[in-house]
């Protein structure tokens, strides 16, 4: 999911499965800022992720 570092340049956010693991992969050496919308796509994103992780 596209996000913004605390510089305000686009960064991503990348929401994994791992066999029975939700894995979250942030922008390397920088913070995630998501927006309120954004909090939405996570959210779905990781209720999404974790029923896949409990197949």
């Amino acid at each position: 999911m596209d996000c913004r570092d605390v510089a305000n340049s686009h960064r991503f956010l990348d929401v994994l499965v791992n066999r029975d693991r939700v894995v979250l992969v942030g922008p390397p050496g920088h913070s995630a800022v998501l927006s309120a919308n954004g909090l939405g796509q996570l959210s779905v994103a990781l209720r999404d992720a974790a029923v896949q992780a409990r197949k």
